[in-house]
């Protein structure tokens, strides 16, 4: 069984502290780059990669300053959580930009999505309610 103390290494509390820095410069980087790209896809990049990846660096500061299997357990709750639902947001929220023309045409290369989303704008089938 594991027998952690908390606080018991200095050390480890550095290297907490280490850590909440750099969760913080991410979401510096990540602000930066949602008032500086110009278009919506490019700010939901800039702000969905950092956003993750500092989530897990402040649970892993969690759990050296506080570790315990409770903790342990509960941090890793929240970083699944999070590497589910935050891409499934970020796509979602990027569709609907694009639907909408919330984003600069001229700097998409490649268009994958023009096909797909002009037969679902089209009209139905014939009697069909839409």
């Amino acid at each position: 069984m594991l027998q952690w103390t908390p606080g018991a290494s200095p050390i480890l509390d550095v290297l907490a502290v280490i850590l909440v820095m750099l969760a913080a410069v991410m979401s510096l980087a990540a602000a930066v780059g949602l008032l500086r790209f110009p278009d919506t896809l490019q700010r939901l990049h800039a702000g969905a990669k950092p956003q993750v990846l500092g989530v897990i660096v402040i649970c892993v500061a969690i759990v050296l300053r506080s570790p315990s299997w409770p903790v342990v357990a509960l941090t890793s709750l929240v970083v699944v959580f999070q590497m589910l639902t935050q891409p499934i947001a970020a796509h979602m929220a990027g569709r609907a930009a694009y639907r909408t023309d919330g984003l600069h045409g001229e700097l998409i290369i490649l268009d994958e999505m023009a096909d797909d989303v002009s037969a679902a704008d089209g009209p139905g089938p014939a009697g069909s309610a839409r």
